[in-house]
């Protein structure tokens, strides 16, 4: 992929971005641009450039139907969240498919050979996976990284001489000893002439700034990322970020990169003006004592510079009014992690005293690739809950377990980006368990695992399950586990409070209705919903007029769909289906439905 490289516009839905490159997603940086539809589905999607289909993927979340196409110097194109693929790709499919009538699919075709010319049709634009109704496209370089499409030619088709916009400053307070964050406070902008103003502020100590930031182009409604971020002391730039590229395995530092502790609490994406250790993304040009103002008593005035991608620039302006600290530089660490709550009215537990029933522990469970437990960092406490408080290191698989074994998380090597020092809590009663973790609302790099010995009283519930639990919001989120043998395991993959609790209530299914997807080809389409645990597409099935078909589920309109291409509808015609939710609750039901052509 060269600078001389043209690509051509993707679709013929619009010129018109509704997300640019590097923006905050759920679990992730936003690897590419979103092309607006105007809400509607199935304009044309073109390649971008002469290449070879080198996968395909079907799936009711993510991407969902998308096309990755390989080029002659090794980059790649990719097409998401498509209604469908042309006719022909879509008939490979969909064979694919129908050996074992699988919704999913993610299957490599580069043996097949399959070639599309510049400008030809690849597929059609839909909402399948993450979103509603656009075209997500990307490119990526041969390694598969990511690259900003706004860097091509790509960028003469939209229309922008907007500056960027703010509209809040955070003002995150460090320690002053490792600079770990401790608290955070929020300041609006206001509008002046020649930019904006965040006024004067007071702080004691070491802070880091960040900013929510947010750039427009013309003719459209949508706020989108800004491309470069810079903040200046005086006449010193002391940091500068800018979003060319980054690689997948680093794009969970967006957690990192954003002030997850603000993002936690608001749901909104400052991005910070300093690095926190562990952060990998390399889109930071210049961060001197990794952007954190540690400084002397004064009064300094800060500027922040937020550009777009087509020079487009926009200042804040703030001062800075520092009391009672001392300049401390040159710095070269500031912890990723904050500090557990302090431990008040718990009295000290010794773990030696517990009698630990060797086939209802940790070391009985976990596999012989698990360590003894290291006792020298780890404290118990109990005063009617049980509470263990241990540094985790992340150099090393790592345990956090409760004091009689029988409920354990395991870090593996890699999956903390810092020493974390945590604190968990675990309270019982009648009907449900929860976990309590502190601090709380953090991201990990790799995947950590939840394992649990059930108590006597939980181990004939065949229906619990598995929530993490927002702090603010109180709001649960269903995880997958697996619950077996009076053991509940599962991946995590965030630092959160856990619950678990039965879900007895079978999914809502509502009348089954006999529809025809853009292409004109019949479906059946079935309402359903399930607020507890969602519908489990996979185990769910649905046969008509006695012929199985694809369980496709579109969790954004909440239906499940039987797709088979060789379906006909009848006048009248046999739906068995059965419908399960993620705990195994089930509504079945056979009913005939008249069809009137």
């Amino acid at each position: 992929m060269s600078d001389s490289t043209e690509y051509a516009w993707p679709t013929d839905a619009t010129e018109y971005l509704s997300s640019t490159f590097g923006e905050t997603r759920s679990a992730h940086l936003h690897s590419g641009i979103d092309i607006r539809t105007w809400g509607q589905e199935g304009y044309g999607v073109f390649a971008s450039r002469d290449g070879e289909v080198h996968r395909i993927g079907i799936g009711p979340k993510g991407y969902g139907y998308v096309i990755y196409l390989k080029h002659s110097d090794g980059s790649y194109t990719v097409y998401a969240h498509l209604n469908r693929f042309e006719s022909e790709l879509q008939s490979i499919a969909d064979s694919i498919r129908l050996q074992d009538y699988s919704f999913e699919l993610e299957h490599t075709l580069e043996n097949e050979r399959i070639q599309y010319k510049k400008g030809e049709i690849i597929g059609f634009t839909g909402s399948t996976g993450v979103g509603p109704p656009h075209l997500h496209f990307e490119i990526r370089d041969p390694n598969f990284n990511p690259v900003n499409p706004l860097l091509t030619n790509l960028n003469r088709y939209v229309s922008d001489t907007i500056p960027p916009i703010f509209t809040q400053l955070g003002i995150e307070y460090l320690d002053s000893d490792n600079y770990r964050y401790k608290d955070f406070e929020l300041f609006p902008a206001e509008k002046v002439d020649d930019g904006f103003d965040f006024g004067d502020i007071e702080v004691e100590g070491p802070v880091g700034l960040s900013v929510n930031v947010h750039d427009k182009a013309n003719r459209t409604p949508n706020s989108y990322a800004v491309y470069s971020l810079r903040m200046v002391l005086e006449s010193d730039t002391l940091f500068h970020s800018v979003k060319n590229s980054f690689s997948f395995s680093h794009s969970s530092d967006m957690f990192l990169d954003r002030s997850y502790p603000i993002l936690s609490e608001t749901g909104r994406g400052f991005q910070r003006l300093y690095k926190v250790h562990g952060n990998r993304l390399p889109i930071y040009q210049k961060a001197v004592n990794e952007g954190v103002l540690h400084l002397d008593d004064g009064i300094y005035p800060v500027k922040i510079i937020a550009e777009d991608i087509y020079g487009n620039q926009s200042v804040a302006t703030l001062k800075l009014n520092v009391n009672r600290t001392e300049k401390n530089e040159p710095i070269h660490y500031v912890a990723s992690y904050p500090s557990p709550d302090s431990v008040l009215n718990r009295t000290v537990y010794d773990w030696l005293e517990t009698t630990v029933v060797k086939e209802e522990s940790l070391l009985a469970s976990a596999g012989p690739e698990l360590l003894p437990p290291d006792y020298q960092n780890i404290s118990f406490y109990y005063s009617g809950k049980q509470s263990v408080k241990k540094s985790l290191s992340p150099n090393k698989l790592d345990l956090l377990h409760t004091a009689d074994q029988k409920l354990w998380i395991q870090f593996p090597r890699g999956s903390l980006y810092d020493t974390l020092n945590v604190r968990m809590e675990m309270t019982q009663t009648a009907n449900q368990i929860d976990i309590k973790l502190s601090p709380t609302e953090l991201p990990i790099s790799r995947s950590a695992t939840f394992n649990y010995i059930l108590p006597d009283e939980f181990k004939d519930r065949t229906r619990l399950a598995l929530f993490s639990v927002e702090p603010f919001r109180n709001r649960e989120k269903f995880i997958r586990a697996d619950n077996s043998s009076g053991l509940i395991r599962a991946s995590i993959d965030e630092i959160t409070n856990l619950r678990i609790r039965e879900d007895r209530v079978a999914p809502w299914v509502g009348l089954p209705e006999i529809a025809q997807n853009l292409a004109g080809m019949h479906i059946i389409r079935i309402p359903v919903k399930d607020g507890d645990t969602g519908i489990d597409y996979e185990k769910s099935s649905i046969i008509v007029n006695d012929e199985p078909g694809i369980v496709e589920y579109d969790p954004e309109d909440n239906y499940l769909i039987y797709y088979n291409p060789d379906f006909k509808p009848k006048l009248t015609n046999s739906i068995d289906y059965r419908i399960y939710d993620g705990v195994g609750n089930q509504k079945s039901q056979n009913i005939d439905i008249r069809y009137n052509p």
